[in-house]
């Protein structure tokens, strides 16, 4: 009879050294950058699914810079081609904004997702509410409603501004949504927490 077990080692995701600081981490906590057959060429390859050589690195500034002027990334390139940092950190931005907007899309086709000033507070006076996202330039109710949902133990994030926002969903503005799926407002955080450390100046 089978027992319950914890998962395998094949079942835990692989450790991979990150490229720019050199230590040793999870795979999931990683991004694969992947270097094309004709440099300077590199993708990212959030989902791992690019065939091509590849390197990992921790979504931050500092190993990013360190892997593409000095680290696995500039030995990937074989010396022949150097590959911004600035350039990589745009791109790796850019495909957690995809990601992002994606779980967002899944959750509003699942009616997980409070769209707009009236659905986000009817939501969350209904108790509903696991991530509430506003825009940077959202004032009074976004104000008004980021603190409402930080007393129901909500977590909050900023992202974008009103009209980019609204351009995701197709209105001209919008301030405020609200993420009403705990697993998909996870996913969602860890992609604009990465997006907030990779846009800030340092």
């Amino acid at each position: 009879m089978l027992g319950v077990m914890g998962r395998s080692e094949r079942d835990r995701p692989s450790r991979r050294m990150c490229a720019g600081c050199g230590s040793r981490t999870e795979r999931d906590d990683l991004v694969r950058l992947v270097v094309g057959p004709s440099a300077p060429f590199v993708a990212v390859d959030l989902g791992r699914r690019l065939g091509g050589r590849g390197v990992s690195v921790h979504p931050k500034k500092a190993c990013i810079r360190s892997a593409a002027l000095r680290g696995g990334l500039a030995r990937a390139l074989r010396g022949v081609a150097q590959v911004e940092p600035e350039s990589i950190e745009r791109m790796v931005v850019q495909q957690f904004e995809r990601r992002a907007l994606g779980l967002l899309s899944s959750a509003q086709r699942a009616r997980s997702l409070a769209v707009g000033a009236d659905a986000v507070r009817s939501a969350l006076k209904a108790n509903k509410g696991d991530l509430l996202i506003r825009a940077k330039d959202s004032r009074g109710r976004g104000d008004e409603l980021a603190r409402a949902a930080t007393a129901l133990g909500c977590a909050t994030a900023t992202w974008g501004t009103k009209a980019s926002v609204g351009d995701a969903f197709g209105r001209s503005e919008l301030g405020v949504i609200l993420v009403t799926d705990r697993g998909i407002a996870r996913a969602v955080l860890d992609c604009l927490s990465h997006i907030e450390a990779l846009s800030e100046d340092e």
